[in-house]
Order: C-alpha cells, then sequence, then structure tokens
C-alpha cells in the first residue's frame, strides 16, 4: 500500500511542471464601438512561439492599424509558465453587426468574437449623398457622385466633405485607382463652418474626377479617411479635461489623449453605359467639348523638294485625361509622295475648376520625295458629347502643299534668249514682186558694227557658262551656301527641327536608309557652309570615338540592307554639336566623300 502512494505521488509532482496544450484565446476592449472608432484586438497564446498569427481573415471587414507583442513569465508553486500575447488595433470598415472571425496560432484557433459598431448617426443623407460617422457624429463623411449613369470613360464627378465637430489631427483623405475606375483629384480643397442639429462643425470639401473603366453596374470603394481626435482619459472614464478650455481650436486635446480613427465612406455605385453604337469611330472620347488647331510652317505651304513642312497639332478635351485622346498622326491620309515623322507628343491634364481638360500637342515633319501639288485631306476627329448625348466631329480643313523641284535640280542649261537671236541667221534678201528684179538690202554680216555686237555676246556667253561650270565643280545645287547671319540664322534653326524630328523618328523605328538621309539633312541644315556629304565626314565634325562606331554601324546597315538598332544613335545624338564652316572650301573635290550608293 506504501508503494502505492508513492507512485501517485511522484505522478502528481511529475506532472506539475508540464503545462496544459497549448491554447489560444481572444477577447477585446470594447464590444460596442461608436462607427469609425478603432476596437483593440488581444491574442494570448500560452507558451513561448516565434510564429504570428494567420490575419488575412480580418481583412475583409477591417483595417489592421497597429500591432504590438508581448511576452510574459509566471512562476507558481515551482513552476513557470509563460504566455504570447499580441495587441491589435482594428478600424472597423462597415457599421452594424461584425463578427472578429476565428483566428489560427499555430495548431490552435481563436474563439470569434462579436462586435456592434454604430450606425452613422451624425450624418443626414441629403440629395443622395453617403456617410459614415463616428464618435456619436463628432466626425463623419459624406460623398456625392455626378452623374450616376456616366458612360464608359466618361468623367464622373465626386464631391467629398469631411465633417468635424471636434478637433481633427493628422487628417488623411484617400480615395486611391482601382482596377474599375481611374481616379484624378482636381481643385484645391475648401474649408468652411456648418451647423446641423444645434452642432458646429468645420467642414473640408474636396473634388475627384472618376472614369469608370467597364459598363454595367459599377461599385466603387469609397473615400477613406484617417486621423486622430481627443480621447477621454484612459481607465478613468473622464472627459478630457482640456476640452472645454479649447473647445474646437487647434489647442483642443492637445494636453489630453489622442485615438486614431479610421472612416470608410460609403461605396460609389455607378450605372455605366456603354459606348454608343453610333459612335462610329476606332477611338472613343467621351466629353463635353473638344477643340482640334493646326499651325503650319511655313504657312503658305510651299517648300522644296527634301525640306520638311511642319504640322503642329493640338487637341484638347474637356473631361478627359491626355491618355484617353488619340494619336492624331495616325489619322492623317496623306499622299504616298509625302512622308511623315512624327515628334513625341506633349501630353498634359489640366485642372479647370472642380473639371480636368487633357490636351495632346504633337509636331509632324512632312516631307516630298518628288515635286508637284498634293492634296492632304481633311481630318475629321469623331467625339461624344456627354451633355447633349450625340456625336459631334472637330475638322481640319483640306490643305494644298506645293513642292518645287530642289534648287539646281533643272533641266540642261540654255544660251539666253538674246544671245540665240544675235546667233541666229541672216534673212535673204527679199525679191521685189512689183518690178520682178531684185535690189541689194544690207545684210547684218555687211555691217561692221553689228559683227562686234555680236562678238561681245558671244564672249558673254562663254562666261557664263565658264562660271556656271566652275560652280559646279565647287558642288553645284548642294554646294555651300552663306553663312547664316540675323534672321538666316533663325530661319536656319526652324529648318533644322523638323529633319531633327524626322531623324529620331527614324531612330525608332529602326529605318537606317531614313535615319542616314535625314542625319546628313539635318548636319547641313545646321551648319550651312561646305556640305557634308557622308557620314565619315560628319563623324570626323564630331571627333566622339563612341558616335564614330554607331555612324559606321548605320553606314554598314544602309549598304548591306541589314537589321539595325537606332537606339543607341539616338541617344547620342538627341543635339548635334556641330564646329563651324571653314570659310572657304576646298578648291576641288578629292576630300569629298563617295556619293551615296542607296536610296
Amino acid at each position: 500500500m506504501t508503494r502505492c502512494r508513492l507512485l501517485a505521488l511522484f505522478l502528481i509532482f511529475a506532472t506539475v511542471g508540464i503545462p496544459a496544450s497549448a491554447a489560444v484565446r481572444a477577447w477585446v476592449d470594447n464590444p460596442q464601438v461608436p462607427a469609425g472608432e478603432p476596437v483593440r484586438l488581444s491574442l494570448a497564446h500560452d507558451g513561448q512561439t516565434n510564429s504570428r498569427p494567420d490575419l488575412a481573415p480580418l481583412k475583409q471587414d477591417f483595417d489592421i492599424l497597429g500591432t504590438s507583442t508581448s511576452t510574459s513569465v509566471q512562476i507558481a508553486n515551482g513552476s513557470a509558465s509563460s504566455v504570447t500575447q499580441l495587441d491589435l488595433t482594428l478600424a472597423p470598415k462597415h457599421s452594424g453587426q461584425l463578427t472578429i472571425p476565428p483566428l489560427t496560432w499555430d495548431t490552435d484557433k481563436s474563439p470569434a468574437i462579436a462586435l456592434s459598431v454604430g450606425t452613422n448617426a451624425g450624418s443626414s443623407n441629403n440629395s443622395g449623398a453617403a456617410g459614415a460617422a463616428t464618435s456619436g457624429g463628432k466626425v463623419f463623411l459624406e460623398t456625392e457622385a455626378d452623374p450616376k449613369s456616366p458612360y464608359v470613360q466618361a468623367a464622373v464627378h465626386l464631391t467629398v466633405r469631411v465633417y468635424a465637430g471636434v478637433p481633427l489631427s493628422h487628417g488623411d483623405l484617400e480615395l486611391p485607382d482601382t482596377d474599375a475606375a481611374t481616379v484624378r483629384q482636381v481643385g484645391s480643397d475648401a474649408i468652411g463652418n456648418v451647423v446641423r442639429n444645434g452642432q458646429p462643425y468645420q467642414v473640408i470639401t474636396r473634388h475627384y474626377v472618376i472614369f469608370p473603366q467597364h459598363s454595367g453596374h459599377l461599385t466603387i470603394p469609397g473615400p477613406t479617411l484617417s486621423g486622430e481626435i481627443p480621447d477621454r482619459l484612459r481607465g478613468l472614464g473622464l472627459p478630457d479635461p482640456f476640452s472645454a478650455m479649447f473647445g474646437n481650436s487647434g489647442f483642443g486635446g492637445m494636453m489630453g489623449l489622442r485615438k486614431p480613427i479610421r472612416l470608410h465612406g460609403d461605396s460609389i455605385a455607378l450605372d455605366v453605359q456603354p459606348r454608343p453604337a453610333s459612335a462610329g469611330a476606332s477611338y472613343w472620347l467621351p466629353a463635353r467639348n473638344v477643340s482640334l488647331q493646326a499651325v503650319w510652317n511655313p504657312s503658305q505651304l510651299q517648300a522644296h523638294v527634301g525640306d520638311p513642312v511642319t504640322l503642329d497639332l493640338k487637341l484638347k478635351a474637356d473631361g478627359l485625361t491626355a491618355a484617353q485622346l488619340p494619336d492624331l498622326s495616325a489619322l492623317l491620309k496623306l499622299p504616298s509622295q509625302l512622308k511623315a515623322y512624327p515628334d513625341q507628343p506633349k501630353l498634359q491634364d489640366d485642372p479647370q475648376g472642380n473639371d480636368l481638360s487633357g490636351s495632346r500637342e504633337q509636331s509632324i515633319a512632312l516631307i516630298a520625295d518628288e515635286p508637284g501639288n498634293f492634296t492632304i485631306p481633311e481630318l475629321r476627329l469623331t467625339w461624344w458629347d456627354t451633355r447633349a448625348n450625340q456625336t459631334r466631329e472637330a475638322i481640319l480643313p483640306a490643305q494644298t502643299l506645293t513642292v518645287d523641284p530642289a534648287p539646281g535640280a533643272g533641266g540642261p542649261v540654255q544660251a539666253p534668249a538674246q544671245t540665240q537671236q544675235s546667233t541666229a541667221a541672216a534673212p535673204a534678201p527679199a525679191a521685189n514682186r512689183n518690178t520682178g528684179s531684185t535690189s541689194s538690202v544690207p545684210t547684218p554680216t555687211s555691217d561692221p558694227a553689228w559683227k562686234w555686237v555680236s562678238l561681245i555676246f558671244g564672249l558673254l556667253w562663254i562666261g557664263t557658262l565658264a562660271a556656271w561650270l566652275s560652280t559646279r565643280k565647287r558642288g553645284g545645287p548642294d554646294g555651300p551656301a552663306a553663312p547664316a547671319s540675323g534672321s538666316t540664322a533663325e530661319a536656319t534653326s526652324m529648318r533644322a527641327r523638323p529633319l531633327r524630328a524626322a531623324f529620331l523618328a527614324a531612330c525608332r523605328n529602326n529605318d537606317a536608309p531614313e535615319a542616314r538621309r535625314n542625319l546628313l539633312l539635318w548636319a547641313n541644315a545646321q551648319r550651312p557652309g561646305d556640305p557634308i556629304r557622308g557620314l565619315n565626314a560628319l563623324a570626323k565634325l564630331t571627333d566622339n570615338p563612341e558616335l564614330t562606331r554607331e555612324l559606321q554601324s548605320l553606314d554598314r546597315a544602309c549598304y548591306a540592307g541589314a537589321s539595325w538598332d537606332g537606339t543607341p544613335l539616338a541617344a547620342l545624338l538627341a543635339e548635334l554639336p556641330l564646329p563651324a564652316p571653314l570659310p572657304i572650301s576646298p578648291p576641288n573635290g578629292r576630300n569629298r566623300e563617295l556619293a551615296p550608293l542607296y536610296r
């Protein structure tokens, strides 16, 4: 019997130091909270652990504002036990009866907890506004959307008002983009004061423009307000003693304690209309107003072969972003003899009060390969008037571009008219029809003075021909031009700008022949004087080893017809610094580059 008692006592003492199986407990500091105020959730795990519970189930109905972890050790009757505690600050996303779901920590789960979140008693939903309140209506939100049935990708104006009946500090209002809608804040915040149900409030009004991306019934999450408000003294249940002294001033609650708040405005419900079948165009422009402008340079629309004509286009739409505007260069219908080289567009969004206007500016260089009169058809831009619910058009009228042959590219040189007359054969003697006899009529060759006149005109013609031949040897129609100065320098710069754009466009398209051609045109336009006839000559002028390698690569691609990447050359030649030309070009053509062997 004594042995049995000793065995029983041994088993009892042996099990004292063994803790019970690990368990997870959970509780909240207040099961009933006003809307928008946080709740503190505590989780306790028996024993020490380095893991964390899975908090993902909380995110459906709660925002996690903060976490903290602590470990406590207790020793009782010679036995030690430890508890790991996790405290979370949660902000409910909705009002009403919520449930904090069970949370898994290691192999155990916490119990579910019922939570009652106050309703938005402080907001009055006038005009269909949606709201959320906190602290018995001391801070709440109102949102109002117009229109409620917009077209897809058309602007919806959203007004958000924050009502604060207590000092609100560190306030932050968020309304991010979603897959369903693009959001842009417009204008500046307006601050005012109102009285609701006898309670004074400071009101902050903010405006947004929302662009729904899908048609049908669309629900967009409402705005979220974060901040801090005065708190009652913890543990005593007493109000802040300084609130009566400072009232609603910025000092209210400064000497007391503060607590965070996080308010979720109600979701924004829209019935989005699809694009009308009558819209017609390949693009979609739902706007309140659209303007389209064009500026031609030169304005008389006359140029020579190889000279660029620049078309500057500006498209502006009220109620759209710049990213929604189409590429106008793709809509131009050009004759096959004209090549278009669009520059990079300039996109800009401009707030217009509580609205938004998007603009797209783009320059397009047009270069003709042959002379002639080319008609550029009118450009019709179709857009949808969201106020009148009908299709409208912005039209650029048709234009005719006159392209003359390049200077000096005409036919064979002919003798002047006077010279041709002076060398023509003298008329034969006229017969006297009345008498049947002939009379002696003096001829030009029988007059010594006429001989001298003919000799002088012949010498002048020979001198003109010799001068023309000398000009051809020095460079012909592509020979050196007079140095630019004054207004001529400005004209040179105007000519070089579209050629630069054409060169960069060819680089983006990896078009080696067009890149070489426009690069040489650009270099010669920027550096009037001795012509730069090849890429080797250009490389010698720049004196840049890296640029020389890229120019040689371009030359090889042109002659061999191989593929070519224009990105490195475009990066090196964003600008083209060239030295001033020599005042006198070499007297012979021995140092000139070989003419290109391809077109």
